[in-house]
């Protein structure tokens, strides 16, 4: 019997072995664990890992992307990444992903050449072309491959792919920086990334796997999936959740009706 993605997956080991060499932006979530795992099959020691540090990533990312590579048995690599210090990222308009995307390319091939590598690749697939998503363009005008999209992998291919690998992280939620949780226009502070962080956590503490705090101050407006909506507005959930925010700093807690959704702050660009 034939297996899920058959001809998918033969075309990204195909991409991956006419690259020579790879390394790999690797955030922890799933598109870039079956990235990593597909390269590390195909290249072996050629095909490495490297995961940016900085507080605009959730923690527990960091975390997740360490344990995958230690798996892995592949050599893994973390960059600092300084964004804090950019008062074009800082100002936070519809271009911030883009300035943000040119300094983690600037630093991922930076560390590639180091290596002796041929190519850095990243985990973006057909589903990321549906979005608002600038720093993609970024990317592809500079070089960086992203072979699960030229393979025609969207993200419930990937997910089967990584799931048949036997991948931990297979249904993991998509994870993505917290700057992305703070309203377009509003300057980006180290205590906002943090607080949204921890709030964050504190939900999927309580059992809310798909979990955005969207920040539009003094507003947190939590995003969780549209089946648990209900769950999180009873007690004793909703009274610890609005605890925990406000004993982070945030006025008012708001629950989005609409649910979760990736990319929801891109609509006050329109």
């Amino acid at each position: 019997m034939m297996e899920p993605n058959n001809h998918k997956t033969k075309k990204l080991k195909n991409l991956l072995h006419e690259m020579g060499s790879v390394l790999v932006s690797f955030s922890g979530g799933v598109d870039s664990a079956l990235l990593l795992h597909v390269a590390a099959e195909i290249l072996k020691e050629k095909a490495r890992a490297a995961t940016l540090v900085s507080p605009i990533f959730p923690k527990s990312d960091l975390v997740r992307a360490e344990d995958l590579a230690k798996e892995l048995r592949v050599d893994h690599v973390r960059l600092a990444f300084d964004m804090l210090s950019d008062r074009d990222f800082l100002r936070n308009d519809g271009m911030r992903c883009h300035f943000c995307k040119l300094k983690m390319i600037e630093k991922l091939k930076g560390e590639a050449k180091r290596q002796g590598l041929d190519s850095v690749v990243d985990g973006s697939n057909l589903d990321d072309t549906k979005d608002y998503r600038p720093g993609l363009e970024v990317a592809q005008k500079a070089g960086i491959s992203s072979p699960l999209m030229e393979a025609g992998f969207a993200k419930e291919d990937i997910r089967k792919e990584a799931k048949r690998r036997k991948i931990k992280t297979w249904n993991t939620p998509s994870s993505a920086c917290l700057a992305s949780r703070i309203a377009f226009g509003t300057p980006i502070t180290l205590e906002d990334l943090s607080r949204i962080d921890r709030g964050e956590e504190t939900l999927h503490h309580l059992g809310f796997k798909d979990v955005r705090i969207r920040y539009h101050p003094p507003i947190a407006r939590i995003e969780v999936s549209a089946k648990q909506i209900a769950r999180l507005a009873q007690a004793p959930f909703r009274d610890t959740a609005i605890k925990a925010l406000k004993d982070l700093g945030f006025t008012y807690v708001t629950l989005d009706l609409s649910g979760f959704r990736s990319g929801s702050m891109n609509a006050l660009l329109s």
